[in-house]
């Protein structure tokens, strides 16, 4: 599928987004925030296994064709360029998905926005922002390819520093009451899984109105080893909303 490439000014720093089926209107708008390294480009094909919806996914910051400031990688940066995308589309009575550590920006951004979001997907992650250790860069530098693609032609060390330096903890877990729109919740059933067991089920004990579904062959890449799957789980959920 070939997507529209965009561009938004983020106070002088240009965030790229990727839209299609702009001209659907009759269903909620899906958004996703793509995982620690990924961009909007990684997401085409899972949107191209989705039912013909209005999509819209978010390269944030230092990834792919955004823009790769020297400073700037705080929690509420990470948020502020989905907030100008969003604010920009004029989207409104959306459905937010976030994917690994974009979890906490989705998160972020749903607490803020609580009358925007239509509906929220949480993509194997526990409710923490967590603040990344000294020696993070280089271990994260030698993981092998994610997604078929190295990392050095994902983001660049600049982006790598700056998120390890500007990481600070901040704990969801207690403002998760607060979110009132239905909520699908992924857990990856392998050991590598991101959200563990009893995290899952503090969601659910935060959320009672959340659902919580199992890929119980996935590591935390819950993209495979079933697309299909995957694709079937959310628009399910979407179409509850609808």
């Amino acid at each position: 599928m070939n997507g529209n490439d965009n561009w938004v000014d983020n106070h002088g720093i240009n965030i790229h987004f990727i839209e299609t089926n702009a001209h659907l209107k009759e269903k909620a708008p899906l958004v996703m925030i793509p995982g620690l390294s990924e961009s909007a480009d990684d997401y085409l094909s899972v949107i191209e296994n989705l039912p013909p919806r209005h999509c819209i996914i978010i390269t944030l910051r230092g990834r792919g064709k955004s823009d790769t400031p020297q400073t700037g990688y705080r929690l509420e940066d990470h948020v502020s360029d989905i907030d100008a995308v969003i604010t920009y589309l004029g989207l409104k009575d959306f459905i937010l998905f976030g994917f690994s550590r974009s979890v906490s920006y989705a998160l972020k951004y749903t607490l803020k926005n609580k009358k925007l979001v239509k509906g929220l997907i949480i993509g194997d992650y526990p409710a923490i922002h967590t603040q990344l250790p000294q020696g993070w860069v280089e271990f994260f530098s030698t993981l092998p390819p994610w997604r078929g693609k190295p990392l050095s032609e994902r983001m660049s060390l600049t982006a790598l520093h700056g998120i390890q330096k500007e990481s600070a903890q901040v704990i969801f877990w207690d403002d998760l009451p607060s979110i009132e729109c239905p909520v699908l919740i992924i857990r990856a059933g392998k050991q590598s899984a991101a959200l563990s067991i009893e995290a899952g089920e503090q969601y659910i004990e935060k959320m009672p109105q959340a659902n919580i579904v199992v890929f119980e062959e996935s590591d935390h890449n819950i993209f495979e080893p079933h697309l299909d799957t995957f694709s079937q789980t959310i628009d399910s959920f979407m179409d509850k909303i609808n």
